[in-house]
């Protein structure tokens, strides 16, 4: 009895369904569009639209119009060509042991974020935090 009941409460459902799909879209048709055209000619195929992704404006000289993130990540790429900054990255690369590592990455880290801070003075707040947050990240030397 159970499965009978069951399925007898399913096709309910499934009829309601159906008839609410149809009464929506015999609402749809009687709106204010005019009526499709039917022929017995078969129908195309939908043509495909390319959708090209549009290229960010080049960044403007202006500091205004860039967002902070967009400075930011100047500041950095700016920082990382140093000469002084190039060195430190080196020597971290160049480390024999994990302690020499550490300490080399320390100094490469406060060289790079200073720079940033020279660079981008109007950001010395979120500077400071990323600095902060990366020096956590590198253990200290015992």
């Amino acid at each position: 009895m159970r499965p009978t009941f069951t399925s007898a409460l399913l096709f309910l459902l499934c009829t309601a369904v159906v008839h609410a799909a149809e009464s929506t879209s015999s609402s749809s048709k009687s709106g204010s569009r005019p009526a499709e055209q039917t022929s017995t000619a078969p129908k195309e195929a939908p043509k495909t639209r390319k959708v090209t992704k549009e290229k960010p404006a080049p960044p403007s000289g202006d500091k205004a119009n860039q967002s902070d993130e967009e400075r930011f990540t100047a500041a950095r790429k700016a920082a990382y060509e140093d000469p002084k900054v190039a060195e430190l990255r080196a020597k971290v690369d160049s480390a024999k042991n994990d302690d020499t590592a550490n300490k080399a990455m320390r100094s490469y880290l406060r060289a790079l974020y200073g720079k940033m801070r020279s660079i981008e003075p109007s950001l010395e707040e979120r500077i400071n935090m990323t600095e902060a947050a990366a020096l956590r990240a590198v253990p200290q030397a015992q």
